[in-house]
């Protein structure tokens, strides 16, 4: 994993998985059956998180080093070095470790080999798959060969992104308390076996036995996965 964060997000979906597992099943040959696919499952998803995050992250980040690029050619250095400086700028605001400063250092460590800028700003678009960027790397292409001002339109998409930036932002609080409460939403069931498993032993040993009884906990896991990526779906917006 590239980090902490992920592997910590695995491990609690595993354990959370296995403790469904076992409330809908009580059987530990169950839970070997259907862990495995279910974390793949889970793990597939997760990736999806993981990439939206990082280009979440990339995006920001591209705001800062857009209006960083354009201060430097407003100062009158090249494209080349003003690269060099807002890669400076995003050190000391997101360290050096930072997405987009190792992708401005690998920008900077092609164009000291004398490739064409609007090639290496085309492969860091294509690397990265954010539109904002693959936007903007078309746009510097286009004013490289027709001659327009690379200030002025660098200002432009970094206004631009930041506006957008601030959208998505306030659609994410507003949708925040609603995502909330589809994940509370999704403890309930469990929730409810729990309690009868504690406050009334033996009254559901009917769904634990038998073929009658595995076949319909089977449909009421399925409904309540179905249900909880229902929810996680529609609380995700792009913008």
């Amino acid at each position: 994993m590239s980090n902490r964060r992920e592997q910590l997000d695995l491990l609690r979906s595993g354990i959370v998985i296995a403790g469904v597992l076992i409330l809908f099943y009580r059987s530990v040959l169950w839970l070997i059956l259907l862990w495995g696919p279910l974390f793949y499952l889970q793990y597939r998803r997760l990736c999806l998180e993981w990439e939206e995050a990082r280009r979440w992250r990339i995006n920001l980040e591209f705001k800062e080093g857009l209006q960083g690029i354009s201060a430097a050619l407003n100062a009158g250095y090249s494209i080349e070095n003003a690269i060099e400086e807002s890669k400076k700028d995003l050190q000391v605001l997101y360290g050096k470790d930072s997405p987009l400063c190792r992708e401005f250092q690998i920008m900077l460590e092609q164009l000291r080999l004398n490739r064409p800028v609007e090639q290496v700003m085309d492969e860091f678009a294509s690397r990265n798959g954010v539109e904002d960027i693959k936007s903007f790397a078309e746009v510097f292409r286009t004013a490289r060969r027709s001659g327009g001002n690379l200030v002025a339109i660098t200002r432009n998409c970094a206004e631009r992104i930041a506006e957008k930036i601030e959208v998505s932002r306030e659609i994410h609080t507003l949708i925040a308390g609603k995502r909330m409460e589809g994940r509370i939403m999704t403890v309930v069931p469990l929730g409810m076996i729990l309690y009868f498993w504690i406050c009334s032993p033996g009254f559901l040993d009917c769904l634990y036995t038998g073929i009658r009884g595995r076949i319909t906990m089977s449909f009421f896991l399925a409904v309540y996965i179905a249900a909880y990526l229902l929810s996680e779906k529609i609380c995700r917006i792009r913008i």
